[in-house]
């Protein structure tokens, strides 16, 4: 029972890869909500984190800002 329950419980890559596909092609709408998305975007790095996947701060400000619509964005 207890391999059974390791087997399991391990993040498969298939998994990793879809969590990291959702947040690199994340995307707020242009007349969307930026707490919702804020909450999306939290909640994917910390999904990605609980499989031993972290981003330091400065690739996550990065990752944050290319999701943002481009209205948000200053010339």
């Amino acid at each position: 029972m207890a391999v059974l329950s390791k087997m399991y419980q391990k993040p498969s890559a298939s998994n990793k890869i879809f969590l990291m596909k959702n947040l690199f092609t994340l995307k707020m709408a242009d007349n969307g909500s930026i707490i919702e998305h804020l909450n999306e975007f939290n909640t994917l790095t910390s999904q990605l984190e609980s499989v031993e996947i972290n981003f330091d701060n400065k690739i996550r400000t990065l990752v944050l800002l290319s999701s943002l619509p481009e209205a948000w964005m200053v010339s």
